[in-house]
């Protein structure tokens, strides 16, 4: 089943760093990442020892300087 809401976030796995990256909603679905809607980010948790590095964070402080 998926889930019926937009996505607004495009989800991406690093196993080598082990880095949840989450960025922009792509333009392209790309079946290598995940697209998720804003409560499946939201509640999203990463693997244990991973970290998360959500850039969307960080373009949204730099639009506002």
């Amino acid at each position: 089943m998926s889930c019926p809401a937009e996505p607004i976030a495009t989800i991406a796995l690093r196993y080598a760093d082990r880095t949840v990256m989450i960025g922009p909603l792509r333009p392209e679905r790309d079946p290598r990442l995940l697209d998720l809607c804003s409560r499946h980010v939201a509640s999203m948790t990463p693997p244990v020892g991973w970290l998360v590095d959500d850039t969307r964070l960080a373009a949204a402080s730099s639009d506002r300087t």
